[in-house]
Order: C-alpha cells, then sequence, then structure tokens
C-alpha cells in the first residue's frame, strides 16, 4: 500500500490586473489535472488566516507573478528571502511560512514557483509571454509532483 503524500498548491494573484492573475491560472490549470493528493487555493493576496490550513500538508507550492523572474523559478522557499515578495502583496510567502512554523510547528516542506510576469495593468488578461511562462511551469510542478508523490 502506497501512502499519498499531501500538497497543497497557493496560486495567488488579481485576475483584474493583467499577469498579476498568473499564479491562479497555474494552480486551476493543476486544479484540472485530478492529481491524487493535491489541494489547491486560489487566493487574490495571502492571508494570516491561512497559516492552519498550511500546517495540515506535507508541501505547500505558492505560485505568484514576479518581476524578478524571465520565465519561471521553483526551488525550496528560503526563509528571509525576500527577493520572492510579489509587489502588491502586504504578506508575502516568507512572513506567512515563519507565522505557521511558529504557531504550529509544521514538518510542512515550503516551495515558490515565482512566474515571470511584467504586465499588471488593471482590465487585461494574462501577456502572451506570461502565458508561455505559466504553460512551462505547469509542465514542470505537473512532473515534480508525479515524481514526489
Amino acid at each position: 500500500m502506497s501512502i499519498v503524500k499531501s500538497t497543497c498548491i497557493v496560486g495567488i494573484g488579481n485576475t483584474l490586473r493583467g499577469d498579476d492573475a498568473v499564479g491562479k491560472y497555474v494552480a486551476e490549470a493543476i486544479e484540472k489535472k485530478n492529481l491524487p493528493g493535491i489541494s489547491i487555493i486560489a487566493t487574490q493576496q495571502l492571508d494570516m488566516g491561512l497559516a492552519e490550513d498550511l500546517s495540515k500538508f506535507d508541501t505547500v507550492i505558492f505560485i505568484d507573478a514576479s518581476l524578478n523572474e524571465k520565465t519561471f523559478s521553483f526551488a525550496p522557499l528560503v526563509l528571509g528571502d525576500h527577493t520572492t515578495q510579489s509587489i502588491s502583496h502586504h504578506i508575502n510567502a516568507d512572513l506567512l511560512v515563519r507565522l505557521t512554523k511558529q504557531l504550529f510547528s509544521t514538518p510542512t516542506r515550503f516551495y515558490m514557483c515565482a512566474i515571470g510576469a511584467s504586465n499588471f495593468e488593471i482590465g487585461n488578461g494574462i501577456s502572451a509571454p506570461t502565458k508561455a511562462n505559466a504553460d512551462a511551469a505547469i509542465t514542470a510542478l505537473t512532473n515534480w509532483l508525479a515524481a514526489n508523490a
């Protein structure tokens, strides 16, 4: 009997601000794949109220738009590494993970998938270059999830 590990994908982004919606786009695309042991949270921005929920998973992957990436990156979240902070979110992944670990002493592994984005104008959809970055990230994340399930 194999044990299915639990993973939470947290897609962050505002669908009314162009490329900022890319985190939600990637999370929802992965959700459609119906992978075992995967839960999805799509949110406009991170909230301290997520700490308890996130502490219950083996793995949490944050997905967000980034001005610092040309394509995408995926790596363990390094606490204190503020380069992963989004330009529009007051509570970033670093702060939420610190809170989760402090309050719940969780062994949860946290990762960040930062998708290269550049258009954050109100009313626009995800730009073609950012969608291409997102689609590449979806493939990479799906392969990673299959290998680490």
